[in-house]
């Protein structure tokens, strides 16, 4: 992973909107820790839930497609930037992504191992 100094300031300067490059890189890296970039991050989430987390990320990328969302849109592009994208928006945002989409943000919970 290459960032900026300057883009890794910002990223955590800037607490009022959901991005965040170091975080989107570092999930890149978390998801091809299997081998594969498929934002199927299967080095930490249970094998029991794969299925159920690749159905919310085509399901929640189809549903952004057709009819926009609050999420960045660059998360549509596929799967693997969903991954990045949607993982930047629960550390930078998690009460909003909570609140909007929350069985995305209890997967996450899961994926990140956070308790609460």
């Amino acid at each position: 992973m290459i960032i900026t100094k300057w883009q890794l300031r910002q990223g955590f300067i800037n607490n009022n909107d959901a991005h965040n490059t170091a975080i989107h890189e570092f999930a890149h890296l978390i998801d091809k820790m299997d081998g594969t970039m498929d934002g199927v991050p299967e080095i930490i989430l249970e094998r029991k839930y794969v299925p159920q987390w690749k159905q919310m990320m085509e399901t929640t990328i189809e549903q952004m497609k057709n009819y926009g969302s609050d999420i960045d849109m660059y998360g549509a592009t596929n799967t693997v930037e969903f991954f990045a994208v949607i993982t930047e928006y629960f550390f930078e945002q998690p009460d909003s992504l909570k609140v909007h989409h929350p069985g995305l943000y209890e997967m996450l919970k899961r994926i990140y191992k956070i308790a609460g």
